[in-house]
């Protein structure tokens, strides 16, 4: 096991990897989390991006921030989804009009210098 004593932890969650695919109107970010409760995930989503706080069913929290994101969202427009698979979380972003919709090459954007 780990190093004993101390509380867990949580991470981040870039480091359990994440999924993603997209339609013209929205992107879907997929979280390997298994069987989290929706009280226990908590997403804040702005115009350039998401921050969500999840709490594993271990009840370790996990952090994932994409910000800024490829293009515009739309805050009103974005759920979280638990699939009755419960394998994953999912996070269903729309795209904003004017300058989000279409093919995004990625889903981060690049870092400006």
């Amino acid at each position: 096991g780990g190093p004993a004593g101390g509380p867990r932890r949580g991470g981040s969650l870039d480091k359990l990897g994440y999924a993603w695919d997209q339609t013209d109107a929205h992107v879907q970010v997929y979280i390997p989390l298994p069987n989290v409760r929706r009280e226990d995930v908590d997403c804040a989503f702005e115009s350039d991006g998401f921050a969500c706080r999840v709490v594993s069913e271990e009840g370790v929290p996990h952090q994932l921030t994409i910000r800024p994101l490829f293009g515009p969202i739309a805050p009103a427009a974005c759920k979280v989804r638990l699939p009755r698979s419960r394998s994953q979380l999912v996070l269903r972003l729309g795209k904003a009009e004017g300058g989000g919709e279409g093919a995004w090459p990625t889903l981060r954007a690049a870092a400006r210098r």
